[in-house]
């Protein structure tokens, strides 16, 4: 059986970045047709990097995981600084090296590991080109590299230090056509092997939404937000507009915030931040909401919508995100804004039409059926890594 390792940089039950979501479900799911083993870091917090898990290699949900420890934490706001001015200035190569330092997690004992242990792996799967594991690690071993960027239209994909990690993997799983025109696009790669797979959303039984009623004390109407509460997830805006739409129109709703909080907060009776909730209440919660808000200009994929859909709920989705434009337009079962005037008159359509909320979140639900269901999926992975593997051995 040929051995995969699985390089990413944050990897736990309690890690609910996309990306890491993703690459966890495919860990699992590829188990049992490869020897699979996930390298990663000690880190649960993205923002900061610092140590959380115990160093070594332990066991989750039958698949192993080798943690290395992040050489210093990351120091948010110098680094927040630093990188607004590399991307909106002249700057040299060095530059960006420091730039990559900074960014982190920075374990070189991981990079250590694939340069010492790479004749017993067959293959590694990189996930997000965005950090330091896959930046610095992939060049080490490109002979036996797949990517997975999950990338989106964001400053750092204009580095030049990206460049190189574009070309040199032997394949690339890209998560959606717009994801992949947008690298071919920038990087002329076209020669790199190449599929758009994406990644799956398991069925959900049981959700129940008067259970999470009762435990976090939500009652009437309420949208929800499921994922970080960031500035760069486009919730700024999303606050702003609810806060704006509440006062203006009176709504008799609320907005639950589901996820860890990197931003600062208004203070209103409307906003309930629950921080991270156990995959049992995040889907009570999904199951009970009028609408899944999704502001994010910047998505590869956005499980979270699929998460919605797959459960019926309709989603509310910011217009400037190529990829949820695509999925609302193609699914017929979302509602696009572009301004705080088209996302108020979403929500007001959703809380008076409950015709048009059933409408959307049915249109969802069979979306997701048809495509991102994960047998379907998965079958594809291991064809294309398999086609890699036999080009690796001649």
């Amino acid at each position: 059986m040929k051995r995969i390792g699985l390089v990413v940089q944050r990897y736990g039950l309690e890690v609910n970045g996309g990306a890491e979501q993703h690459c966890r479900r495919l860990a699992e799911l590829l188990a049992p047709d490869f020897r699979v083993e996930v390298l990663t870091t000690c880190a649960l917090d993205y923002l900061t990097w610092r140590n959380h898990y115990p160093e070594g290699v332990e066991t989750l949900r039958g698949v192993p995981v080798r943690r290395f420890r992040v050489d210093f934490p990351r120091r948010i706001r110098s680094f927040g600084r630093f990188a607004d001015r590399l991307y909106a200035t002249p700057h040299t190569f060095t530059d960006e090296v420091e730039w990559i330092k900074r960014q982190g997690p920075h374990t070189l004992g991981l990079l250590h590991y694939l340069k010492a242990h790479e004749a017993e792996y067959d293959l590694f799967l990189f996930f997000t080109y965005l950090y330091f594991p896959t930046l610095l690690g992939l060049p080490l071993v490109p002979w036996k590299a797949v990517l997975v960027p999950t990338a989106h239209d964001e400053p750092p994909l204009t580095l030049d230090c990206f460049r190189p990690l574009f070309h040199l993997p032997r394949g690339i799983i890209y998560n959606s056509d717009e994801e992949r025109a947008l690298i071919h696009g920038r990087f002329r790669n076209e020669r790199v092997p190449w599929e758009v797979i994406g990644a799956g959303v398991d069925p959900v039984t049981g959700a129940d939404p008067a259970r999470f009623r009762r435990r976090y004390g939500i009652d009437g109407d309420y949208a929800l937000y499921v994922g970080r509460v960031d500035v760069k997830k486009g919730c700024a805006e999303l606050l702003d507009d609810f806060v704006r739409l509440h006062e203006s129109r009176g709504l008799p709703l609320r907005l639950v915030l589901v996820g860890g909080v990197a931003m600062k907060l208004p203070r209103h009776s409307a906003i309930v931040s629950l921080g991270f909730l156990p995959e049992e209440d995040k889907n009570d919660a999904l199951a009970g909401a009028l609408a899944l808000m999704a502001p994010s200009p910047y998505e590869s994929l956005s499980l979270v919508a699929l998460e919605a859909w797959a459960l019926g709920v309709p989603v509310v989705a910011n217009r400037a995100s190529p990829v949820l434009v695509s999925h609302c337009e193609r699914s017929r079962g979302g509602l696009l804004y572009a301004d705080c005037g088209e996302f108020g008159t979403a929500v007001e359509r959703l809380m008076t039409d409950p015709p048009l909320r059933g409408e959307l979140g049915e249109r969802g639900a069979g979306y997701v059926e048809q495509y991102f269901r994960w047998p379907a999926l998965i079958e594809r992975y291991r064809r294309f890594l398999e086609g890699i593997l036999k080009e690796t051995a001649s």
